[in-house]
């Protein structure tokens, strides 16, 4: 009699065991090259980049699958990302910026002294090329004036003298690219402390708003 029990307690394991695994399997519901949806136990490969839902058996949506992206969907969350990324440097970048401006002036007047040190030394330097290329110019003009002569004597040019005069050509040249360097710079920097005054008044003003916030009169 125990024998009997036995396999009628074994049979009713395998039933449960059964509907275990039927109630665990997943349905698949999906539109074929047709269009016509489609609910099986299998998706096959073609169509799983179009996208699909899941169902259990008794036809609930247990999870979506949303269709593959194309490369232009991919390229434009691609940018996105990029310009997120610019934006976030640009964000960290003024942060540092600002940190940097408060930490070293007090006052917006601290920021024009500043500027004209810089644009004073800048001048200084131009000036002194400036010198230099007027002291070459001079013995430029002599040279060619040299030349010039022997020309018109209808003597040959000396090789030193056309030696010479290439060579302060050339100098003068590079003194000239020089300068324009140093003005381009000045100009530069010119703008650069006109966009930290500026900023260095915005900040004031967040700074002034925050401490009047803060301050128990307020509160």
């Amino acid at each position: 009699m125990v024998l009997p029990r036995v396999r009628a307690l074994s049979a009713g394991l395998a039933l449960v065991a059964l509907s275990a695994t039927g109630l665990a399997a997943e349905l698949y519901r999906y539109q074929n090259e047709a269009g016509v949806t489609v609910v099986n136990w299998a998706i096959p490969a073609a169509y799983v980049t179009n996208g699909y839902e899941v169902l259990n058996e008794a036809g609930q949506v247990v999870r979506v699958v949303a269709p593959a992206k194309t490369d232009t969907e991919l390229e434009r969350e691609a940018a996105q990302a990029r310009v997120r990324d610019a934006e976030a440097a640009a964000e960290a970048a003024q942060l540092e910026r600002d940190t940097f401006l408060l930490r070293r002036y007090s006052t917006v007047a601290d920021i024009e002294a500043a500027r004209d040190r810089s644009l004073r030394e800048l001048d200084i330097r131009i000036s002194i090329l400036n010198s230099q290329r007027a002291t070459l110019a001079d013995q430029l003009a002599r040279h060619e004036a040299k030349l010039a002569s022997s020309a018109a004597a209808g003597d040959s040019a000396s090789q030193y003298e056309q030696e010479t005069v290439a060579a302060l050509r050339a100098e003068i040249a590079s003194l000239d690219e020089a300068m324009a360097g140093r003005k381009q710079q000045s100009a530069a920097l010119a703008d650069a402390y006109a966009s930290d005054m500026a900023r260095f008044a915005e900040l004031e003003d967040i700074v002034a708003l925050r401490r009047q916030l803060s301050s128990p009169d307020t509160q």
